[in-house]
């Protein structure tokens, strides 16, 4: 009897540390549903006037990068997470200075992404590279 109590009372607590996301890694359903906007990538904080955000439903991945919208397929699996298929509207924008450029490097991290974390409330995605792209919560996309 107080094996299995010991026991309900471990699972109880995981389940709640989890919960409180103090637990880092994922299972993929930890994504489904969300939504973020990025803080920053590979240590660089986005442009003034610029946002790039992130939903995560069914297996894809939409959002705004700014300047243009893009889409792509997500598979996770543990903390694992491969996102393909990135694409994008083509639209131009010139301001600010450099919003271009930001995005296409975003995408491309984006695109080699490996693994992801859920820790203090913020989702990190692992880059082969070793960077990071860095999201905050929010309640959902515009």
């Amino acid at each position: 009897m107080k094996r299995t109590f010991g026991l309900i009372t471990a699972v109880f607590v995981l389940l709640a540390l989890s919960g409180c996301g103090l637990l880092t890694g994922g299972s993929g359903n930890d994504l489904h549903g969300t939504f973020w906007t990025l803080e920053s990538y590979g240590g660089k904080s986005l442009l003034i006037d610029t946002r790039m955000t992130a939903s995560f439903e069914s297996g894809e991945i939409s959002g705004s990068a700014s300047c243009n919208h893009y889409f792509a397929s997500y598979q996770a699996k543990g903390n694992q997470i491969s996102i393909a298929g990135v694409g994008w509207t083509e639209m131009a924008c010139m301001d600010p200075e450099g919003i271009m450029e930001q995005e296409s490097t975003i995408m491309s991290m984006l695109s080699k992404a490996i693994s992801y974390s859920i820790e203090g409330g913020k989702l990190h995605l692992q880059i082969e590279s070793g960077e990071v792209l860095v999201f905050l919560p929010i309640e959902s996309v515009d």
